[in-house]
Protein backbone atom coordinates (compact mmCIF):
# COMPACT_ATOMS: atom_id res chain seq x y z
CA UNK A 1 0.00 0.00 0.00
CA UNK A 2 1.25 3.26 -0.93
CA UNK A 3 1.83 5.34 2.14
CA UNK A 4 2.99 9.02 3.35
CA UNK A 5 3.76 10.40 6.58
CA UNK A 6 2.84 13.96 7.57
CA UNK A 7 3.41 14.63 10.78
CA UNK A 8 1.85 12.20 13.18
CA UNK A 9 0.02 11.33 10.75
CA UNK A 10 -0.01 8.61 8.15
CA UNK A 11 -2.26 8.44 5.13
CA UNK A 12 -2.10 5.05 3.67
CA UNK A 13 -3.98 4.48 -0.11
CA UNK A 14 -5.07 1.50 -2.49
CA UNK A 15 -2.54 0.02 -4.63
CA UNK A 16 -2.15 2.33 -7.80
CA UNK A 17 -2.25 5.70 -6.17
CA UNK A 18 0.47 7.31 -6.63
CA UNK A 19 1.42 9.84 -3.94
CA UNK A 20 4.67 12.79 -3.46
CA UNK A 21 4.97 14.55 -0.38
CA UNK A 22 5.36 17.66 -1.95
CA UNK A 23 7.20 19.70 0.42
CA UNK A 24 10.32 17.22 1.10
CA UNK A 25 10.72 16.63 -2.38
CA UNK A 26 13.88 17.84 -3.85
CA UNK A 27 12.79 19.83 -6.30
CA UNK A 28 10.72 22.12 -3.58
CA UNK A 29 13.54 21.80 -0.98
CA UNK A 30 16.19 22.75 -3.06
CA UNK A 31 14.29 25.13 -5.63
CA UNK A 32 11.34 26.87 -4.31
CA UNK A 33 11.37 26.35 -0.41
CA UNK A 34 12.97 29.80 -0.04
CA UNK A 35 10.47 31.66 -2.34
CA UNK A 36 7.21 29.89 -2.38
CA UNK A 37 5.22 27.97 0.03
CA UNK A 38 3.96 24.43 -1.01
CA UNK A 39 1.03 21.52 -0.53
CA UNK A 40 1.76 18.62 2.00
CA UNK A 41 0.92 15.99 -0.44
CA UNK A 42 0.34 15.35 -4.06
CA UNK A 43 -1.72 12.15 -4.75
CA UNK A 44 -3.62 10.87 -7.64
CA UNK A 45 -4.67 7.41 -8.98
CA UNK A 46 -3.99 7.49 -12.33
CA UNK A 47 -7.65 8.78 -13.33
CA UNK A 48 -8.30 12.90 -14.64
CA UNK A 49 -8.55 13.62 -10.94
CA UNK A 50 -5.39 15.02 -8.97
CA UNK A 51 -5.81 15.99 -5.11
CA UNK A 52 -3.80 18.19 -2.97
CA UNK A 53 -3.77 17.76 0.37
CA UNK A 54 -2.85 20.55 3.67
CA UNK A 55 -3.03 18.99 7.12
CA UNK A 56 -3.26 20.85 9.69
CA UNK A 57 -3.42 18.41 12.61
CA UNK A 58 -4.52 21.06 15.34
CA UNK A 59 -5.43 18.17 17.86
CA UNK A 60 -4.97 19.21 21.47
CA UNK A 61 -3.91 22.64 20.05
CA UNK A 62 -7.52 23.86 19.61
CA UNK A 63 -7.52 27.35 21.76
CA UNK A 64 -3.85 27.99 20.05
CA UNK A 65 -5.19 27.33 16.24
CA UNK A 66 -9.10 28.66 17.03
CA UNK A 67 -7.88 32.48 15.64
CA UNK A 68 -6.77 30.89 12.22
CA UNK A 69 -10.40 29.20 11.84
CA UNK A 70 -12.11 32.57 11.28
CA UNK A 71 -11.48 35.31 8.63
CA UNK A 72 -11.87 38.03 11.14
CA UNK A 73 -9.10 39.72 12.25
CA UNK A 74 -8.32 39.36 16.60
CA UNK A 75 -9.58 42.33 18.80
CA UNK A 76 -5.56 42.75 19.19
CA UNK A 77 -4.98 43.31 15.06
CA UNK A 78 -7.64 45.53 15.35
CA UNK A 79 -6.15 47.55 18.46
CA UNK A 80 -2.52 47.25 16.87
CA UNK A 81 -4.37 48.69 13.42
CA UNK A 82 -5.97 51.71 15.27
CA UNK A 83 -3.00 52.81 17.04
CA UNK A 84 -0.81 52.41 14.12
CA UNK A 85 -2.97 54.94 12.38
CA UNK A 86 -3.50 57.27 15.15
CA UNK A 87 0.10 57.56 15.22
CA UNK A 88 0.05 58.40 12.15
CA UNK A 89 2.61 55.37 11.05
CA UNK A 90 -0.45 54.02 8.09
CA UNK A 91 1.86 54.99 5.11
CA UNK A 92 4.76 53.39 6.18
CA UNK A 93 3.08 50.10 8.90
CA UNK A 94 1.55 47.41 8.24
CA UNK A 95 -0.23 45.60 10.99
CA UNK A 96 -1.10 41.60 10.28
CA UNK A 97 -2.23 39.01 11.24
CA UNK A 98 0.54 36.43 12.87
CA UNK A 99 -1.36 33.23 11.60
CA UNK A 100 -3.57 33.75 8.45
CA UNK A 101 -7.09 32.45 7.88
CA UNK A 102 -6.50 29.06 7.22
CA UNK A 103 -8.47 29.21 3.73
CA UNK A 104 -5.83 32.55 3.12
CA UNK A 105 -3.14 30.32 3.77
CA UNK A 106 -4.53 27.10 1.46
CA UNK A 107 -5.24 29.35 -0.90
CA UNK A 108 -1.35 31.13 -0.76
CA UNK A 109 -0.28 27.55 -0.78
CA UNK A 110 -2.16 26.17 -3.89
CA UNK A 111 -1.08 29.35 -5.99
CA UNK A 112 2.32 28.50 -5.11
CA UNK A 113 2.28 25.08 -5.88
CA UNK A 114 0.54 25.77 -9.63
CA UNK A 115 3.19 27.88 -10.09
CA UNK A 116 6.20 25.61 -8.84
CA UNK A 117 4.77 22.83 -10.52
CA UNK A 118 4.70 24.12 -14.14
CA UNK A 119 8.49 25.32 -13.65
CA UNK A 120 8.83 21.94 -12.66
CA UNK A 121 7.38 20.47 -15.86
CA UNK A 122 8.65 22.75 -17.69
CA UNK A 123 12.04 21.84 -16.57
CA UNK A 124 11.25 18.29 -16.63
CA UNK A 125 12.00 17.60 -13.22
CA UNK A 126 11.69 13.51 -13.01
CA UNK A 127 10.33 13.36 -9.30
CA UNK A 128 7.04 15.34 -9.70
CA UNK A 129 6.81 13.90 -13.40
CA UNK A 130 3.65 12.14 -12.77
CA UNK A 131 1.78 15.01 -11.25
CA UNK A 132 2.29 17.49 -14.81
CA UNK A 133 -0.48 19.79 -14.57
CA UNK A 134 -0.51 21.49 -17.74
CA UNK A 135 -0.15 20.01 -21.12
CA UNK A 136 -0.66 17.49 -22.89
CA UNK A 137 -3.68 17.21 -20.71
CA UNK A 138 -4.49 19.50 -17.12
CA UNK A 139 -6.27 17.32 -14.63
CA UNK A 140 -8.54 18.43 -12.25
CA UNK A 141 -7.69 19.65 -9.27
CA UNK A 142 -9.64 18.89 -5.72
CA UNK A 143 -7.89 20.46 -2.80
CA UNK A 144 -8.45 19.08 0.37
CA UNK A 145 -7.75 20.66 3.87
CA UNK A 146 -7.48 17.92 6.27
CA UNK A 147 -8.28 19.54 9.46
CA UNK A 148 -8.30 17.56 12.65
CA UNK A 149 -10.27 19.43 15.38
CA UNK A 150 -11.40 17.50 18.65
CA UNK A 151 -14.88 18.68 18.87
CA UNK A 152 -17.76 17.74 18.93
CA UNK A 153 -18.83 20.27 15.98
CA UNK A 154 -16.58 19.55 13.65
CA UNK A 155 -19.06 19.02 10.49
CA UNK A 156 -20.59 22.68 11.13
CA UNK A 157 -17.33 23.78 11.52
CA UNK A 158 -16.26 22.41 7.98
CA UNK A 159 -19.31 22.87 6.45
CA UNK A 160 -18.76 27.31 7.24
CA UNK A 161 -14.44 26.50 5.77
CA UNK A 162 -15.55 24.63 2.96
CA UNK A 163 -18.17 27.29 1.62
CA UNK A 164 -15.37 29.90 2.37
CA UNK A 165 -12.85 27.41 0.95
CA UNK A 166 -14.53 27.17 -2.51
CA UNK A 167 -14.88 30.84 -2.51
CA UNK A 168 -11.49 31.50 -2.49
CA UNK A 169 -10.72 28.99 -5.33
CA UNK A 170 -13.13 29.42 -7.66
CA UNK A 171 -11.20 31.84 -9.78
CA UNK A 172 -8.38 28.85 -9.97
CA UNK A 173 -11.11 26.26 -11.48
CA UNK A 174 -10.56 23.93 -8.10
CA UNK A 175 -12.54 22.25 -5.83
CA UNK A 176 -12.34 22.77 -2.26
CA UNK A 177 -12.55 19.89 0.36
CA UNK A 178 -12.57 20.19 4.21
CA UNK A 179 -12.64 16.87 5.83
CA UNK A 180 -10.81 14.85 9.00
CA UNK A 181 -9.34 11.48 9.81
CA UNK A 182 -12.43 9.84 10.13
CA UNK A 183 -13.87 11.48 6.48
CA UNK A 184 -11.28 11.82 3.44
CA UNK A 185 -13.59 9.83 1.73
CA UNK A 186 -16.33 12.52 1.76
CA UNK A 187 -13.19 14.68 -0.80
CA UNK A 188 -13.18 11.64 -3.00
CA UNK A 189 -9.58 10.45 -1.29
CA UNK A 190 -9.17 6.66 -0.79
CA UNK A 191 -7.10 6.76 2.01
CA UNK A 192 -6.89 5.50 5.98
CA UNK A 193 -5.80 7.97 8.18
CA UNK A 194 -4.10 6.47 11.28
CA UNK A 195 -2.24 9.18 14.27
CA UNK A 196 1.21 7.77 15.09
CA UNK A 197 1.96 6.79 18.54
CA UNK A 198 4.36 9.48 20.16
Amino acid sequence: MPEVTEGQLTFRFPEGWQLAKYDDSSWYRQRMKSRLKGVDILAHNGGPTHWWVEVKDCEGYEPENRPRLSGADPGEVIQARQWVEQQGLKPTVQVARRKPFIVDEVEEKLRDTLAALTVAQREGDPELASFHIVWPQAPTLKVVLLLTWNQRDFKRLATRLRSKLETALAPYGVQGFVVNEQNPGDAGLHCQVTRNEA
